[in-house]
Order: structure tokens, then C-alpha cells, then sequence
């Protein structure tokens, strides 16, 4: 469905029952374009990239902030 961005305002039953439906409703203002779906809010984005991500956890530091900034000065001027 395409619609401009006042027949959107005015008839957004309409839109809401196309998104429903599934089908996107594209509204376009000036030379922008919008787009009106449905989304389920239960969903995981990231949902089948867990092998991708991993997870990372990084241990605890002894260290004081000013000792690991000069161990990374130390590390840098190393190479």
C-alpha cells in the first residue's frame, strides 16, 4: 500500500489493518519514504547468530587504570 503522510494521518485505520495483514505500507513525505509494518515484539533480532556472536565475558583486573594505561604506553612503544 502507498499512501502519502496526510492520507496516512487521516485513514490510518486502513494502514494498520494492511500492516496486519502483512502487507507494508510505504508513505512517502517530500522526498522522504517511510515504511509502516507490523513487527512482533517477542521476536529476537539477533535470533539464529548466537554461533556468530558468541559469548564473551572478560575477568576481573587487579590492575589500576593508571597501570594499564602504562602497560599499554609499555606495549606500544615496543613495537
Amino acid at each position: 500500500m502507498k499512501t502519502d503522510i496526510t492520507t496516512f494521518q487521516r485513514s490510518f485505520r486502513e494502514a494498520r489493518e494492511a500492516a496486519d495483514l502483512g502487507q507494508p505500507v510505504l508513505v512517502t513525505s517530500g522526498d522522504a519514504q517511510y515504511i509502516f509494518m507490523r513487527r512482533f515484539a517477542n521476536t529476537n533480532p539477533f535470533a539464529g547468530l548466537e554461533d556468530v556472536f558468541g559469548a564473551v565475558s572478560l575477568g576481573t583486573s587487579t590492575l589500576t587504570r593508571r597501570e594499564k594505561i602504562r602497560a599499554r604506553l609499555a606495549k606500544n612503544r615496543r613495537r
